[in-house]
């Protein structure tokens, strides 16, 4: 029981419960789907962060986009050693972990 409020604070809140999003990628606490989920949740509060720098209204942290979308790529490799980049975004390969020749998704 206690795992699964764990999980789901961490889901909530990926960046207090982690140090960096590869620590994510690194443990062993969660199974694959659980990573996933949290570096999900970790990228969309990245992506408003940005957002809301892009509209002036910075001054609190800094988007870290790029080492989320890296620890992505990382993880996607792991589970599916054949996954493919689908592009490049700020000059960083990009692995949606949707995009994989061999299965066409990892979950």
């Amino acid at each position: 029981m206690r795992e699964r409020n764990d999980l789901e604070s961490a889901k909530l809140n990926p960046a207090r419960t982690f140090r960096t999003p590869m620590d994510v990628v690194e443990t062993h606490d969660s199974g694959p789907a659980a990573k996933l989920a949290i570096l999900k949740a970790w990228e969309a509060d990245e992506r408003a962060l940005l957002r809301a720098e892009d509209e002036g209204m910075g001054g609190g942290e800094h988007a870290h986009l790029h080492k989320v979308q890296a620890a992505l790529a990382q993880l996607t490799k792991e589970l599916c050693p054949r996954a493919q980049p689908s592009g490049r975004l700020r000059g960083l390969e990009y692995w949606p972990i949707s995009r994989c020749e061999l299965c066409g998704e990892v979950s």
